[in-house]
């Protein structure tokens, strides 16, 4: 019975979020330009030249002149000379060779047609990749699974449609973090787990837990000086908005928006578990509950908070390299501001789930338990 109704209340949820992200996605887009417009097509290198290309070490600087011919559109079928332009940059370059798929901007002209290569085209592999995830999803979680792919889709979509544009609009970018980490939150886990008590457990255990962290971003952030300088294309971004960009408060945003996914899983495992206690004890004191939460709290927590220090030591590996391989004191990496920033993105995410861990087993403790077991088991 308590299965068949969790599986009508996540099927309702997965319909609702189905409906909302289609609304979503029909949002028009408020920042467009002439380029916008131009149409975005696949093309074929049929030959490139590289007589253009100057090596800067391991990178490349000047022209590559590439022979293409489009795969769709109205121009399908057509070739033409395209250039491709390199800056001895290792992370924005790109090289075509013969018979690479780009994708490029098409533009047919009174005289000739015009293509402006951008990158190899990945969508395809891109796409396949998403499928298969979402055929595991569905294989093996069924309807939850559903959710739980629905869930994914959902969060890209209210970060491009709604978050985004709230910060270029100039919103506070603490207060548009910790709104969209609330509703990203509450959609989750209703995906997941339905309108049921277990939700309400996880996503009050989680937002306490976003509280502590978004607290001490700011509180630290001031103590450690940093200012956001280091976040990445932070100096295009003011510029591109005339400095109006608040950097270190988009530093503080991004730090609990980092880590709520860390709260949301340790929160949701608390909730289940003592639900799980519950439903095979349903007699079970209020402080048998909260001292088996606060276990198994202990139990998840170390390995929550090296899973936080290993995403990010992993996303920063090859810096660490550089270090070491420089002989950098560890005296020094330390003090660096784009490492202590790192630091305090790992430390910060672990405070707040040392807070949630004991926060969500306390909640789960006070509305599992009926008010008047309560009142008999414990007075």
């Amino acid at each position: 019975m308590r299965i068949g109704k969790l599986q009508k209340s996540n099927a309702v949820m997965c319909v609702v979020m189905v409906l909302l992200c289609a609304l979503l996605c029909l949002l028009p887009e408020r920042y467009e330009n002439a380029s916008t417009q131009i149409p975005r097509e696949r093309v074929r290198i049929e030959e490139v030249d590289n007589a253009g290309l100057y090596p800067v070490g391991i990178v490349y600087s000047g022209v590559q002149n590439c022979r293409v011919t489009v795969l769709s559109g109205e121009h399908a079928g057509e070739s033409v000379w395209a250039s491709n332009y390199l800056n001895s940059a290792l992370d924005k370059d790109k090289l075509y060779e013969v018979g690479d798929i780009a994708h490029a901007m098409v533009q047919g002209g009174e005289t000739r047609l015009a293509v402006t290569l951008i990158d190899h085209e990945r969508t395809g592999v891109e796409a396949m990749i998403v499928l298969a995830l979402s055929a595991m999803l569905i294989f093996y979680g069924g309807l939850i699974g559903c959710g739980a792919l629905i869930s994914l889709a959902a969060s890209a979509i209210i970060v491009w449609k709604l978050l985004l544009p709230l910060l270029l609009a100039g919103v506070n970018p603490i207060a548009a973090a910790f709104v969209t980490v609330a509703v990203l939150t509450a959609v989750i886990d209703a995906l997941v787990a339905g309108l049921t008590r277990k939700t309400l457990i996880a996503f009050l255990g989680s937002m306490a837990g976003t509280v502590v962290t978004c607290v001490l971003s700011v509180v630290l952030t001031e103590a450690l000086k940093l200012d956001g300088g280091d976040i990445p294309y932070i100096v295009p971004l003011l510029s591109q908005s005339a400095m109006t960009v608040d950097a270190k408060s988009l530093y503080c945003g991004m730090i609990f928006i980092a880590n709520s996914g860390a709260l949301m899983d340790l929160s949701m495992d608390i909730s289940a578990s003592c639900q799980e206690i519950v439903h095979h004890r349903p007699d079970v004191p209020r402080k048998e509950l909260l001292a088996s939460g606060m276990r198994l709290g202990r139990s998840v927590l170390g390995t929550m908070t090296t899973t936080l220090m290993l995403a990010y030591s992993g996303n920063y590996l090859s810096m660490l390299m550089y270090f070491m391989g420089q002989g950098t004191p560890v005296i020094d990496i330390v003090n660096l501001k784009y490492v202590a920033s790192q630091l305090l993105n790992t430390l910060v995410g672990s405070f707040g789930l040392v807070a949630a861990a004991p926060l969500t087993a306390l909640i789960a403790a006070w509305l599992y338990v009926p008010r008047a077991q309560r009142q008999t088991k414990d007075g």
